[in-house]
């Protein structure tokens, strides 16, 4: 397949693990979502984008970042936010198997990075969720202080961080034991 100037070949392989991973993030979300409702300590969807773009590249983590959101929106309810939270899903993912391609990043450093990442989809996500209500200067300012204050009909205080921190110390344990695996693969080599 080719999309502008970039060929896309999958393998079996990788199309294999990114329904998987996929398959895991959507029913670990429909599980959260059973047992705890729209009670938001960990963005599995988002996880599973950064795996897969460490373990298969920018665009195998883009398009697990897109089918995570909408597959499990599908159970969960469709609406606008799907195309918002799929698009920053998949960029997230895109981005993690671009900084992940040029070096293997110690547990804490991973933990680092997928934080930020994690934090900026927050924010992003949230300043076009608002956007349609209100001017755009309000709209971010909205988005950020919502991370850490109930705004716009929240309760919790500090879920933002919360969830960050949650979802990237499972990505980052997850993360450090796939390039763990991948060094004794190439050792054996």
């Amino acid at each position: 397949m080719k999309i502008g100037k970039i060929t896309y070949k999958p393998k079996a392989k990788d199309i294999t693990l990114i329904a998987n991973l996929t398959a895991a993030a959507v029913a670990l979300r429909i599980i959260k979502h059973t047992i705890v409702g729209p009670f938001q300590f960990i963005n599995f969807p988002c996880a599973f984008s950064v795996i897969a773009g460490v373990m298969l590249g920018p665009l195998n983590g883009l398009i697990t970042g897109i089918l995570t959101f909408i597959v499990s929106d599908i159970f969960l309810g469709l609406g606008p936010w799907t195309f918002v939270t799929s698009t920053l899903s998949g960029i997230i993912g895109l981005t993690s198997g671009l900084i992940w391609k040029t070096k293997n990043l110690s547990k804490t450093e991973a933990l680092i990075l997928s934080y930020l990442l994690f934090l900026v989809y927050d924010v992003v996500s949230s300043f076009l969720l608002y956007l349609p209500f209100m001017p755009p200067m309000k709209a971010f300012i909205i988005g950020i202080i919502g991370l850490f204050m109930p705004v716009m009909g929240g309760y919790l205080y500090a879920i933002g961080p919360i969830t960050e921190f949650s979802t990237a110390m499972i990505t980052s344990i997850i993360i450090t034991k796939i390039n763990g695996y991948k060094e004794e693969e190439n050792n054996e080599n």
